[in-house]
């Protein structure tokens, strides 16, 4: 999903001609020509307004400069519209301009959520103060009452279960009740286009057995990292519960080998032998047994279809004594979080009854603490991720919990819950608008919050998605020091867009750049006080990072980064997140895990940071590149490379696209950069990236080197980098089976009767789950070379229709018919009684037909069977 940003900035008034009414020339030049200056003024919006006048050639003779060297002179706007000097060549030249009136008439436009525009200025907020929104709506808070008494315990007897998965249609019910029921109208033909339907993947479903409640709902892609975050969840779960697992269409899209590995040891056979478009369905005790398991392999791949796998089970009677733990405290918070223990799941050690996470213990101060520093936490109805978030927070040396403060998007019990558990301060902000829009005012209410809620000069600004490394505070509290000295500088990240494992090394440095917070920041209480009046109203379709980004925010600050993150990204589901942009931007990260490092304030001052960069540009040797994407780049340890990329504006970022994306680092946007220099550890060399003519370090260019511009073909070969994935769906072989049915020493087995069947058509069905996130649309991905057995056939267009979409939304597919027999598996077998097979010992080790492999807890050595019986039927 591409992130709305501002669309364009206009420079409101003409500027006066600079030069002629500031500086005092001496006659004489009277006899000399005139020639042109062309001035570049860089404003605190970072963009570059260029400027023309005419002066006399003696003027310039006085300080032996020509007209070229003066158009190469730098002349900035401080945060207050004022210039000081210009510098050309080294020599600063005194300039004395006053333009605050030009400042103030800068006019930044964003786009709206119709398309339109919405424009502010400067000058607007002149005479506007917090008090003015003393009255607002928006930032009055919701009311809740939460009920924190016990569910009754049911009578003592067994229960049913039963599950259903398919290549169309998931479903499970326990007693009767429905827990999930996803189904798709249509027909799925195997061909040279291999369909990803809505919901493929897997569904989660958590049971207490003492009340026989719903305590955890999930659904899970096979986008990137979903099968890692589906194996904390099932690792979190509280022990003695019963977890169900159903799987739609396919699991195994990026279902890695260390999930399997660990999938095995909590119990499961089928794991490990998944395949493509294979249906599995798992029932367990947490910490305890697997009560059933079944697999239906598919027979060729992405050539053939598997018959839908049943699993029906009874579990049995629960001791009531386990209920509750019996060695926790009572009164107090304890008797909330045996509540919440009981509704809830996937919190691991909060509802532990062996080792229960601490939740009231201070962690003592370490020796860089300066001050307390409040810490905001922002979070919705992602409530695993905000307990997860809490917990690291909590054990960071030196954290004042009385200066936590949580604010929570819409009313959502649980979250609410866990907060008060944790005995924090709270509010509820009432949801505004969609996307972008509604994230944006739930930060702007938690801001207007956290002034009155916490009592400190300094704010620490969290999402509920992030890792935080174990010097997180300490750097906060180093780093903090920053902002009292120096208003140059407006904030401190703990995130750096350009960090990767081969661009970062040193743990100590931080940069200075013009750029938004990002992933964990610090401002102080006056910068939260001067940004509220301006925030955009919830109709502005601006992402508010990007908006704090702008000069009307910023003003000319900088931003203090570190070259070794703080934080880590950590969350799958968002406005602006999923599986395969973590891994294109967030997987090849770096992040600090030294408890003690040391960062090195002195060489932030600015002065000190500007000498340093000069250094490094003076010392730089000039790259000649005509094709990044054909050029190996140099690291030779220690030595320093310079490129100039094509750059007039801020937004003028496609050039710095093609390189960055050539040296594989962020290549979205011009984020964190300095004055138009990025300066990237590059392995062990130094890079820096200079945009031209953007960039005040301009200057350094020489003639005749080449100057990256964003060419059409570079762009598309961007794209290509950005979107190339390939996929490989993998079918069984003998082995696999031989492997699934332990049957290296057993006869074959007695065959068994198959016979044709037609899957019933499923229309006007409910769809039942909580499930947080779904696909909601289908994808298509092309069968390439590395497909085994692809036969040649005709092509026809068929549609793959989804109940939950408009029909003007169903998915053409373009497909190639093969025929396929979907083939139903014998009901009735008991576990371990019989085991269903094709022919298996007499073929050679090639690809086998469909197979029905009963679930058996047999297979398993922590499970135990009595006489449950599992029913593999159409």
């Amino acid at each position: 999903m591409s992130r709305a940003r501002l669309s364009f900035l206009h420079i409101a008034p003409t500027l006066v001609a600079l030069w002629a009414a500031t500086v005092t020339w001496s006659s004489v030049g009277a006899d000399g020509h005139d020639v042109l200056i062309n001035l570049t003024i860089s404003t605190p919006g970072d963009v570059n307004i260029y400027k023309s006048f005419q002066t006399n050639e003696e003027n310039l003779k006085r300080f032996n400069l020509t007209a070229e060297d003066m158009s190469e002179g730098n002349v900035h706007l401080n945060s207050h519209g004022e210039v000081d000097e210009i510098e050309v060549k080294g020599m600063k030249i005194p300039l004395h301009l006053d333009l605050r009136k030009e400042i103030e008439g800068l006019t930044y436009s964003y786009l709206t959520v119709d398309k339109k525009t919405w424009s502010a200025r400067v000058g607007d907020f002149n005479n506007v103060t917090l008090d003015d929104f003393k009255d607002d709506p928006n930032l009055v808070p919701e009311n809740m009452t939460l009920d924190w008494s016990l569910i009754p315990a049911y009578t003592p007897n067994p229960a049913n279960i039963s599950l259903k998965s398919g290549v169309m249609e998931a479903s499970i019910h326990f007693n009767n009740d429905t827990l999930l029921f996803e189904y798709l109208e249509g027909e799925v033909k195997v061909g040279k286009w291999v369909p990803i339907l809505p919901y493929t993947g897997l569904f989660l479903r958590v049971i207490n057995p003492h009340t026989r409640q719903l305590t955890f709902s999930k659904y899970f892609s096979t986008d990137y990292f979903m099968d890692k975050e589906f194996l904390e969840n099932i690792r979190n779960l509280k022990k003695g519960r019963i977890a169900i697992v159903a799987s739609f269409y396919d699991v195994t899209g990026h279902f890695e080998t260390p999930v399997r590995d660990a999938l095995e040891e909590c119990g499961s056979f089928a794991a490990q032998h998944l395949r493509f478009r294979d249906l599995w369905a798992w029932v367990w005790q947490v910490g305890g047994a697997t009560l059933a398991e079944g697999l239906v392999t598919n027979q060729n791949g992405i050539e053939t279809i598997p018959p839908p796998l049943c699993l029906s089970l009874q579990i049995p009677a629960v001791n009531a004594s386990e209920r509750f733990c019996e060695d926790w405290p009572t009164g107090g918070t304890w008797e909330k979080r045996k509540q919440f223990c009981d509704t809830y799941d996937g919190y691991g050690d909060l509802c532990s009854c062996d080792n229960p996470f601490p939740t009231t213990a201070d962690t003592p101060k370490m020796d860089t603490w300066r001050e307390d520093i409040g810490i905001l936490l922002v979070t919705g109805n992602r409530p695993q991720y905000l307990y997860r978030l809490l917990r690291q927070v909590l054990l960071q040396p030196g954290v004042n919990k009385t200066q936590i403060f949580v604010s929570i998007d819409g009313f959502h019990e649980e979250p609410v819950k866990l907060v008060e558990i944790f005995e924090l301060k709270y509010l509820i902000h009432h949801p505004v608008g969609v996307g972008s829009p509604r994230i944006s005012r739930h930060l702007r209410f938690a801001l207007f919050k956290g002034l009155k809620e916490l009592d400190t000069d300094k704010f620490i600004v969290l999402e509920d998605d992030l890792l935080l490394s174990p010097d997180f505070y300490s750097y906060m509290q180093q780093t903090s020091a920053i902002l009292d000295t120096d208003s140059t500088v407006y904030g401190v990240s703990a995130y750096a867009h350009f960090s990767y494992n081969h661009t970062a090394k040193d743990a100590t440095r931080l940069n200075r750049v013009h750029s938004f917070p990002a992933y964990g920041w610090m401002v102080r209480r006056r910068f939260v006080e001067e940004t509220l009046p301006k925030w955009p109203p919830e109709f502005v379709a601006v992402d508010w990072d990007y908006w704090m980004g702008t000069g009307l925010v910023r003003r000319g600050r900088e931003l203090i980064i570190p070259e070794i993150p703080r934080t880590v990204h950590a969350g799958l589901t968002g406005a602006h997140v999923n599986g395969y942009l973590t891994k294109r931007r967030f997987s090849n990260k770096p992040v600090s895990t030294d408890p003690n490092a040391r960062v090195n304030i002195t060489g932030l001052r600015k002065e000190i940071y500007e000498r340093e960069i000069l250094a490094l540009v003076n010392e730089a040797e000039l790259l000649n590149i005509t094709n990044p994407y054909n050029y190996t780049f140099p690291r030779t340890p220690g030595k320093v490379y310079a490129i100039f990329i094509k750059m007039t504006h801020e937004e003028d970022d496609g050039a710095l696209k093609i390189i960055a994306d050539a040296l594989s680092v962020w290549n979205q946007d011009a984020r964190d950069h300095h004055y138009g220099l990025w300066r990237i550890p590059y392995y062990d060399a130094m890079m820096l990236i200079i945009g031209y003519p953007f960039s005040k370090y301009r200057k350094y260019y020489k003639k005749g080197y080449n100057v990256i511009r964003a060419t059409s073909e570079r762009l598309d070969h961007l794209s290509d980098n950005f979107n190339d994935e390939s996929f490989v769906y993998k079918s069984h072989r003998k082995s696999d089976y031989i492997n699934i049915m332990g049957l290296f020493d057993i006869p074959k087995a007695k065959g068994v009767d198959q016979k044709t069947g037609n899957e019933r058509s499923l229309t006007n069905q409910e769809f039942l789950t909580t499930s947080s996130q779904f696909q909601n649309i289908s994808k298509l991905h092309p069968v390439t070379e590395m497909q085994e057995n692809l036969k040649k056939q005709e092509k026809e267009t068929i549609h793959i229709i989804n109940r939950n979409m408009n029909e003007s939304e169903s998915t053409i597919i373009q497909d190639s018919i093969t025929s396929a027999s979907i083939q139903d598996v014998t009901e009735g077998m008991k576990l371990g009684s019989e085991i269903i097979s094709d022919g298996i010992l007499n073929s050679d080790d090639s690809d086998l037909g469909t197979m029905g492999v009963l679930g058996n807890s047999s297979l398993s050595e922590t499970a135990t069977m009595k006489n449950d019986t599992v029913k593999l039927q159409n």
